[in-house]
């Protein structure tokens, strides 16, 4: 049995970091990075053309709220895995949850108890 708790979803003062992270970016990734229930970690990936290089701009606005909701919902439940939120030309593109379960008593594996 595990002692931990889940944190509560994105916390107003992280989301804020989030949306500056988002602001200054206009191709790629963010990824939190979640390990028992708990954001442990933020990952920014950019990818850049020439001409963004020359012109660089950051993702257009959105809606808060609605964007909180779809990040919160992501994290939901979640104890281990990824939320990945991917932007494209300035436009959030999609928000991908990556669940990872972890597998400790399992039989049969490798031709045992077959």
């Amino acid at each position: 049995m595990r002692d931990f708790t889940p944190q509560p979803p994105l916390t107003p003062a992280l989301f804020d970091s989030l949306m500056n992270l988002l602001k200054t970016s206009f191709h790629g990734r963010i990824t939190l990075v979640i390990q028992n229930f708990r954001l442990v970690q933020v990952e920014r990936q950019e990818n850049f053309s020439p001409d963004e290089l020359l012109a660089p701009g950051g993702v257009q606005e959105f809606s808060r709220p609605a964007l909180i909701k779809k990040i919160n919902r992501a994290l939901e439940h979640l104890e281990f895995g990824q939320v990945v939120i991917i932007f494209k030309k300035g436009r959030l593109s999609q928000i991908e949850r990556i669940a990872k379960e972890r597998v400790t008593d399992v039989s049969g594996l490798d031709g045992e108890g077959i």
